[in-house]
């Protein structure tokens, strides 16, 4: 008896051997036919495939999870500053003679925060014209301090129309050939309506129109400006 086990002992230790000098699993055993062979390398390739599919499915769910967070992170509320440059011209009224300058140019400055679609700013500017009327040459300057609001609508990719107004007072200078000057504060207030144009998440630019209305002094009965203004708006 003790001869039989050591005789099967003996074949099973030559048959595992010659599985292991074969390749062992996944390569072709001596006797292996080739459909055998076939059927092996075709598990191996669908096993691939969808390892592949797997991959594609976490990384889509991944992005799936990123918008969400996105929808449920609130707006992007930053303060910006804003410089802006502007063409202006004046139509005025004196005497009951109405009078309009050439368009001059201005600058401003303003700082300000957004709120979603809505943004409010402090706003200094300053513009200057001339103009020929009645037979003598004049300049006008206007200054202006004004709380400004806005509010955006998207339209497009990264296209925005706006509507904007605002209220504070100006400083308001003529100097006429003919001696006469006059210099006074008053009160203001603006409307306007342009586009936006965002760069990135931390930049724009404005290009609008903007009425000008400036209070009746004791001299000047009427005074309205006209400007058309271009901006840029960096955000932090």
């Amino acid at each position: 008896m003790k001869k039989v086990l050591s005789v099967l002992a003996v074949s099973a230790f030559v048959l595992t051997a010659s599985s292991v000098f074969a390749g062992g699993p996944g390569k072709m055993a001596a006797g292996c036919p080739d459909a055998c062979q076939g059927q092996i390398d075709d598990l191996q390739s669908s096993q691939a495939q969808q390892n592949e599919q797997l991959g594609a499915h976490g990384t889509q769910l991944e992005n799936h999870e990123g918008r969400i967070k996105t929808l449920e992170t609130p707006p992007y509320d930053p303060w910006y500053a804003r410089v802006g440059v502007r063409a202006a011209w004046i139509d005025a009224s004196y005497e009951d003679e109405d009078y309009s300058s050439d368009v001059g140019f201005g600058g401003a400055l303003a700082f300000g925060r957004q709120f979603g679609d809505f943004r409010a700013e402090l706003e200094l500017a300053h513009q200057k014209t001339d103009g020929d009327d009645f037979g003598y040459d004049y300049d006008i300057k206007v200054t202006t301090v004004m709380v400004n609001g806005y509010y955006e609508l998207p339209v497009a990719d990264a296209f925005s129309v706006y509507a904007m107004a605002g209220v504070g007072f100006a400083n308001y200078k003529e100097e006429w050939d003919d001696g006469y000057d006059d210099d006074s504060n008053a009160f203001a207030y603006k409307a306007g309506l342009g586009v936006t144009y965002n760069f990135a998440s931390n930049m724009a630019a404005d290009l609008g129109y903007e009425y000008l209305g400036v209070a009746d002094n004791d001299t000047t009965e009427e005074i309205n400006g006209h400007n058309i203004v271009a901006s840029f708006r960096y955000k932090f």
